[in-house]
């Protein structure tokens, strides 16, 4: 649980960050579902989707933003879409986790067991600010990050690529045991 605080604790400070000018006007929504539960809040343009099936938990929030999660068989997936970004996380392993903060920005997330041998994913993370996209998809081993402020990173398989001003960087870091 410490690790998904601090991952919607950094979220939610770069968010602040990104949109303070705008964080007066900001409406939110949460959605937070436990198994066998599909909750849907829309409220002008922002809007959460959270989907949990068998044993999963999905937790969703939109802050001036759009975000869906949907997890099942033990996954716990976290979106956050804020200041008119979008994020969607799906797994049915580990702990996937998508951001989209900033006009036009869009994360995507997908943990799922490896199909070759079985192992389940731990960590997913895709986080896009400002125009730029992340994805992650775990049964390809394959993380796209695109434009000036992207991140992506799979703990299993340690591939991991950033997109900065200065250009796009990819490569692997150290997989988790």
């Amino acid at each position: 649980m410490k690790l998904i605080s601090a991952i919607m604790c950094s979220a939610a400070a770069v968010g602040t960050w990104v949109g303070t000018a705008a964080s007066a006007a900001a409406a939110g929504v949460h959605c937070d579902s436990e198994p066998g539960q599909d909750v849907t809040v829309v409220a002008g343009p922002t809007a959460c989707r959270a989907v949990a099936e068998q044993a999963g938990h999905a937790r969703a929030a939109g802050v001036d933003g759009v975000a869906v999660a949907r997890a099942a068989r033990g996954a716990i997936a976290l979106g956050l879409g804020a200041f008119g970004g979008i994020a969607t996380s799906e797994g049915t392993t580990g702990l996937p986790v998508a951001v989209g903060l900033g006009p036009d920005a869009y994360a995507y997330t997908s943990l799922e067991p490896d199909p070759t041998t079985g192992a389940p994913a731990r960590i997913g993370l895709a986080v896009a600010m400002n125009g730029s996209r992340a994805q992650l998809v775990s049964t390809e081993a394959s993380v796209i990050c695109l434009g000036t402020s992207a991140f992506a990173w799979d703990s299993r398989s340690g591939s991991t690529c950033a997109a900065t001003p200065f250009g796009r960087w990819g490569g692997l870091l150290p997989a988790l045991p």
